[in-house]
């Protein structure tokens, strides 16, 4: 049963996977975030905003956020795009563990992208980190991804309704980005975007990653609240797609496909 539904998720992940080439998921989820870290680093520490620990962080996340997220995303809307979204909708197979663990294949992906990104973000920034610091820092990384991942299939749902699929996933990593305070001190936030902050996906693998920086490797309270939140994410996600489903049976949406 456990290696039906991981062959499952995996021909899925391979089938619905847009980014064939490694070259695309580079450039797009790996050059895209060093650039913003370098540029945010630079200008930060010229205009003594923060030290480039605080920039290098932001970027590992960034990196992480964009990739699972933007899988998480295309999980679901994929199916529209390879024309297979009603044999989805109408086999009773489709909404057990597979469509469950399907964003989990884009937090690996995701936590890949962090990883890539953190020693190119140390060199350029003149950053160091321990070897025990960066284990805990891709664990972080993964439980980060894995919030954004789940947010992203639910997102997914929602751009099932509308044609443009990217400019949801470049509003929801925009988003991010601003409330999380990846590349601007959240002390500089007006306090109830601080207070939004803290429900946000993502907030707890931060102030986690944030901490080991700074040396604090017991992170682990911080962790099972982001882990707990993907999974209610996850579960929302769900019963978004069975919504969605019940939707086109009885002839509400058309599934724009």
């Amino acid at each position: 049963m456990a290696m039906g539904i991981l062959s499952i998720n995996s021909l899925s992940f391979r089938g619905l996977f847009n980014w064939a080439r490694p070259t695309d998921f580079l450039l797009a989820f790996v050059f895209t975030p060093v650039f913003d870290l370098l540029f945010y680093g630079l200008f930060g520490r010229f205009l003594n905003v923060a030290d480039g620990t605080f920039y290098l962080i932001g970027g590992a996340m960034l990196a992480a956020n964009m990739a699972a997220l933007s899988g998480g995303v295309m999980s679901v809307t994929s199916e529209r795009y390879y024309g297979t979204l009603h044999a989805l909708l109408i086999s009773p197979r489709g909404f057990g563990p597979a469509i469950f663990l399907r964003h989990i294949p884009y937090s690996f992906l995701g936590a890949v992208a962090g990883a890539l990104a953190l020693p190119v973000g140390m060199a350029l920034l003149d950053v160091s980190l321990s070897v025990n610091e960066l284990l805990v820092l891709l664990g972080c990384l993964l439980c980060g991804a894995l919030s954004a991942s789940a947010l992203g299939m639910l997102l997914g749902v929602f751009a099932l309704y509308v044609r443009d699929v990217f400019t949801v996933i470049n509003l929801a990593v925009w988003f991010l980005s601003l409330a999380l305070g990846l590349f601007i001190p959240p002390s500089t936030y007006p306090s109830w975007l601080t207070t939004v902050a803290h429900w946000v996906p993502g907030y707890h693998a931060l102030s986690a990653a944030r901490s080991v920086a700074g040396g604090d490797l017991q992170v682990a309270g911080s962790l099972g609240i982001e882990v707990a939140r993907a999974f209610a994410l996850t579960i929302g996600g769900v019963c978004a797609i069975r919504y969605y489903r019940h939707q086109v049976r009885h002839g509400r949406t058309s599934g724009l496909d």
